[in-house]
């Protein structure tokens, strides 16, 4: 069950909530999956909407805002 639970604390950034440590390693391993797809597609989104967010900007300086955003 460690794995498990070292699995879900790394998806998590912390210290696993209490109660969880009750589910089954299927049922810690298949949360941690949830979260992981969770973060990927939160990030996607985010990404997406500075995107499209530069659209305001004009076009002469989306190069340059663009750079300051996203390094």
């Amino acid at each position: 069950m460690d794995d498990a639970v070292d699995i879900i604390e790394q998806e998590l950034g912390g210290q696993i909530p209490e109660g969880l440590e009750a589910l089954a390693d299927e049922q810690l391993l298949a949360l941690a999956d949830l979260l992981h797809d969770a973060k990927e597609r939160q990030k996607r989104e985010l990404e997406a909407g500075l995107e499209e967010s530069l659209n305001i900007v004009p076009r002469l300086m989306r190069g340059s805002v663009r750079k300051i955003l996203f390094g």
